[in-house]
């Protein structure tokens, strides 16, 4: 209800503004006119946008520096994979014969959190 009342507020102020407005004599309307254009003149120009083409050299230059380094920064050449025999642990564990350790680390787990009786 109260923005409804504020509407008709608002459309009021504006008619009368508008009325007073048409009934300025000549001199008047031309002296607005000319305080107008005067504060025009007086405004800023619009600086062109420098920080966008700082901003944008600032990318380029930055993509062109991180495309130069980056080949420093990987290896050229992976290590070699170590040659020879494997460890005996692999060997070990990669048996069939200690299946059943494997199938039962749960229990080895819980052996293993028992508190020690001596």
């Amino acid at each position: 209800m109260a923005e409804h009342d504020e509407d008709t507020w608002t459309q009021r102020i504006r008619q009368q503004l508008d009325t007073s407005a048409r009934d300025l004599d000549a001199a008047t309307l031309s002296r607005l006119n000319q305080a107008r254009q005067a504060a025009l003149q007086a405004a800023p120009k619009p600086q062109p946008r420098r920080w966008l083409w700082q901003a944008t050299f600032a990318s380029a230059f930055s993509l062109a520096m991180a495309i130069a380094i980056w080949p420093r920064l990987v290896p050229e050449q992976l290590p070699a994979p170590p040659t020879g025999t494997l460890p005996e642990d692999f060997t070990m564990l990669a048996g069939s014969e200690n299946l059943e350790l494997y199938e039962e680390l749960d229990f080895y787990a819980w052996l293993d959190a028992q508190p020690a009786s001596g």
